[in-house]
């Protein structure tokens, strides 16, 4: 009985790939030898008339592989990023969780998914599979994604934020949704919040942390934000804003916070009173990005203010040009054109007339 050749990876597993039924079966091992008897064992199997590659005894199935990934990291991630993981592995890929890694074939897997959920969450699915792969010092296979389309992100334009303001005035999450249309996340404005990061004696805004649920669905304290750009000291560009935090502390209340779900809700509340498209939490940010960005706001101002690491994740997510300022730059445009083609008008030539001194 014949194998096909085991490879060394640069990590030091052994591995070889058998194709039994046309399905293909991915062998690790520690070592060269261990690999082959593991591939003898469940091509012999095969033959015999198992038509499901059965289990090596003690080979890991893809929950094993994944919890283990989590397991490792958990102390080093986010709260959030945890939670999203566990979600993940609890809902994704549920007919192939319980299977051992070796029969598991990776494309019809994609393929499945892809019949009941859409190209975004079977990608980010396939996100965290990869690296647990890895994590195993197991081969990456190669697999054909579907692509995800692209998906127009709502913002306020400048009419509609003038609405969206006095729609907001006297609302139970005003002080939030100014603080988001400041730039913040919905974790750092909860944060700010709670540890009274708004200071009114210079008339910033000091965003040095924030709350986010853990896997336990229970919010928890970070003293660092999403990337080391997210620790910052925004301006306070609202005066209303201002105002009603100077409410607060002359009554001796504190204000109260929303989680991002109660958040959402009175955003999108806020936008159908006021007759808006609904935004939702990260709309507030996009509208700051776009507003500062149709005001000539230099770039490394806006990424400075939002906390974003790089340019790429700006313009493709938050900067958003409204339909105003497209229309004010083609009329630019083409009245520049319609000047540079006209045809110069015919002088009269009665009209020429002949000045003497």
């Amino acid at each position: 009985m014949k194998i096909p050749k085991i490879r060394k990876l640069d990590s030091g597993t052994y591995f070889c790939q058998l194709r039994l039924g046309g399905q293909s079966v991915t062998v690790c091992a520690d070592t060269e030898a261990e690999c082959a008897n593991k591939a003898y064992l469940i091509k012999a199997k095969h033959k015999t008339g198992e038509k499901k590659v059965v289990k090596v005894k003690g080979e890991k199935t893809l929950d094993d592989i994944i919890t283990a990934y989590i397991n490792k990291y958990e102390k080093v991630l986010s709260p959030a990023t945890v939670r999203g993981y566990e979600s993940m592995r609890k809902n994704r890929f549920k007919d192939y969780m319980d299977k051992p890694i070796s029969t598991i074939n990776w494309q019809k897997m994609i393929d499945d998914e892809l019949a009941i959920k859409s190209e975004h969450t079977v990608k980010n699915g396939w996100g965290l599979v990869l690296p647990a792969l890895k994590n195993a010092k197991i081969p990456v296979p190669s697999v054909k994604l579907a692509q995800v389309p692209v998906n127009e992100l709502p913002f306020l334009d400048t009419e509609e934020l003038k609405k969206f303001l006095h729609a907001a005035e006297g609302d139970k999450a005003e002080i939030e949704m100014l603080l988001e249309l400041h730039g913040l996340r919905e974790s750092e404005c909860m944060y700010v919040v709670r540890n009274n990061g708004i200071d009114l004696k210079h008339n910033v805004i000091n965003i040095d942390g924030a709350y986010v649920p853990d896997k336990n669905h229970k919010y928890v304290e970070k003293h660092t934000n999403k990337t080391r750009q997210s620790t910052r000291t925004m301006p306070i560009m609202i005066p209303r804003l201002a105002t009603l935090v100077k409410e607060h502390q002359d009554e001796n209340k504190p204000i109260k916070t929303h989680s991002a779900s109660a958040l959402l809700s009175h955003v999108n509340k806020c936008c159908a009173r006021a007759g808006v498209t609904k935004v939702g939490n990260h709309g507030l940010r996009r509208t700051l990005a776009s507003l500062a960005y149709s005001k000539g706001i230099p770039e490394r101002q806006v990424m400075a203010w939002c906390g974003w690491s790089d340019y790429n994740t700006m313009h493709k997510f938050y900067v958003k040009l409204s339909a105003m300022d497209a229309e004010k730059n083609k009329n630019a445009v083409t009245a520049f054109f319609k000047a540079a083609t006209a045809k110069p008008k015919k002088q009269n030539a009665n009209s020429k007339t002949l000045t003497k001194n």
